[in-house]
């Protein structure tokens, strides 16, 4: 999949509708978006840097350690490829998501979210070229500050951003409802 895949709203499956599902469910379904939100807020703290690395305000060298620093970064390192999956994980919250949570959506929720839950493994894969992607170009910008590295480094971190926010929209919406309806804890 490549990161344009990853972004084609038609591309994406739906689960069923949950009829039945009372607010308490919902809200528990809702507590996905709350921990994305912290990943959110650091691609935002990177946008910024990126920004002030563009402006002259800060060096580029901020930038590779602000990448390796971040928590889905930290993750990958430390769990991405301890579990020995073919596929590495992005990052913990993600080994947590197919680890667990993701089983015990499928066991509960039936064939009907097989492949709700491909697709967003599937995502995961391309995320995680993209933060790899970023981090090399975030190394290149140490090692040559002209405005073309910096413009692929910006470029790459684009792509990273929006692959991650379509993601973690889809997720959240896709999830809401089969979160809280069979009691999967998050």
């Amino acid at each position: 999949m490549t990161p344009e895949e990853l972004e084609d709203e038609a591309a994406r499956p739906r689960p069923p509708a949950y009829p039945g599902i009372t607010t308490t469910e919902r809200a528990h379904g809702r507590r996905l978006a709350a921990i994305h939100q912290m990943y959110r807020a650091e691609l935002s703290a990177l946008a910024r840097l990126m920004g002030e690395i563009r402006d002259e305000l800060a060096g580029p060298e901020a930038l590779a350690p602000a990448v390796a620093g971040t928590q889905l970064a930290r993750n990958f390192a430390l769990f991405g490829t301890a579990c020995g999956r073919d596929c590495a994980l992005l990052q913990n919250h993600h080994d947590i998501e197919e680890g667990w949570m993701f089983p015990s959506l499928a066991e509960r929720g039936g064939a009907v979210l097989a492949p709700v839950i491909a697709r967003l493994k599937a995502e995961h894969e391309v995320i995680h070229r993209l933060i790899g992607d970023l981090h090399a170009a975030a190394q290149m910008l140490v090692a040559n500050r002209s405005a073309d590295v910096f413009a692929n480094c910006a470029a790459r971190f684009e792509a990273l951003d929006r692959a991650i926010r379509s993601h973690f929209g889809y997720e959240e919406t896709v999830l809401e409802e089969p979160l809280g309806a069979l009691r999967v804890p998050i």
